[in-house]
């Protein structure tokens, strides 16, 4: 009977003994565990999603990432690249497993490479320098603007047909004030009606039938209006024109030199206004373009704007006019990767427990 307790005393040993030999070898050397997945991820300095600061980058877009990475139980290594085409061409050549951008989310750009679930909605915003030209030629150049072209032209277009209908109705029981010669008539009613709105009225002539006196009454109080809407008009856009120039907002994008990043998407949207896109390598570059007076805007995404805009040395620039053609943005694959639905997925599980939410509050604070 001792012998036998002996001998399974030993076997007991022995099975453990060989487990533990086991499971070290799995864990490979002093004990690690057994190395995950690893992910490269091409990412580049993105105003208001990416920083670089020593060996590893840092911002919103990389605390989504990692947030992603352990939920798949990846490891990254990611590979930093010089500008955003750099990108582009690293996961379409599938030298890189995924590119962070964040990317626009577009119908070019499906045709070349894959995308997750959207991670963000933005849009587009326009940076301008502030003007400081002084002088007559910078005001009469302001004055020059269509709207008040639009005003004028439709106060000279209702002061001639007035002026028509209050001759044809004075010329019979005026004619002293209006004669009834057509043109010598017409031109004394349009006459007396831009004194009207002028001044008030016209000393020398009177008005005498009823039809004629209401159209006197109308032009006394149209007067009024139409000189305070003018003025009003005139005083904003030489206050306009005096801090952000001609450009308020994408329709005056037309005819201008307009800095873009290379292969963005902000480079077809101002060519589809008219705009002549200037492309830089880099964001920092077209603001740099833009504070030297080499171009007359900028044109990119509105958080990154909003970021640029703020940094030192660049008190001169402004961003102007509201958001426009906005767009999806997500994380880039290339072609036909394994990868897209584990990372939509997990988006998508990101999304229903607020953890996207939170981690770009704590990065942008709260937007609507």
């Amino acid at each position: 009977m001792p012998m036998a307790r002996l001998a399974m005393v030993m076997f007991l040993v022995a099975a453990w003994l060989v487990r533990t030999t086991a499971a070290a070898d799995d864990a490979g050397p002093a004990g690690t565990r057994p190395d995950k997945p690893r992910l490269t991820v091409a990412v580049m300095p993105i105003a208001a999603a990416v920083s670089w600061t020593g060996d590893r980058p840092s911002g919103v877009m990389i605390d989504i990432w990692d947030e992603l990475a352990g939920r798949l139980g990846v490891a990254t290594e990611f590979v930093r690249m010089p500008t955003f085409v750099a990108v582009l061409d690293a996961m379409q050549n599938g030298r890189t497993d995924v590119g962070l951008g964040p990317i626009a989310i577009t119908e070019a750009r499906e045709k070349t490479m894959d995308f997750t679930h959207p991670i963000t909605h933005s849009g587009l915003r326009i940076a301008v320098r502030q003007r400081e030209d002084t002088g007559f030629l910078a005001a009469f150049k302001s004055l020059v603007s269509w709207k008040l072209l639009q005003l004028l032209g439709a106060a000279v277009a209702l002061a001639i047909a007035s002026g028509h209908l209050l001759w044809w109705w004075e010329r019979r029981v005026n004619p002293q004030s209006f004669p009834e010669e057509y043109p010598r008539g017409v031109g004394e009613a349009i006459w007396w009606i831009s004194s009207v709105i002028i001044t008030g009225g016209c000393d020398d002539k009177h008005v005498d039938s009823v039809p004629g006196r209401a159209i006197a009454f109308a032009w006394m109080v149209g007067g009024i209006v139409l000189v305070a809407a003018f003025t009003s008009l005139l005083t904003a856009t030489l206050t306009a024109e005096r801090v952000t120039g001609a450009i308020h907002g994408p329709r005056d994008l037309f005819g201008c030199a307009v800095g873009c990043q290379q292969a963005a998407v902000s480079v077809q949207s101002v060519r589809q206004r008219g705009g002549i896109p200037q492309e830089f390598p880099t964001m920092n570059d077209a603001m740099d373009a833009l504070a030297m007076g080499l171009v007359e805007a900028v044109v990119g995404e509105n958080q990154q704007l909003m970021q640029l805009v703020q940094q030192p040395g660049r008190d001169s620039l402004r961003l102007v006019g509201p958001m426009f053609d906005t767009f999806d943005y997500g994380i880039g694959l290339p072609t036909g990767s394994p990868l897209r639905e584990n990372l939509n997925a997990a988006i998508l599980r990101m999304r229903e427990d607020g953890a996207i939410a939170r981690i770009m509050e704590r990065w942008l604070g709260q937007h609507d």
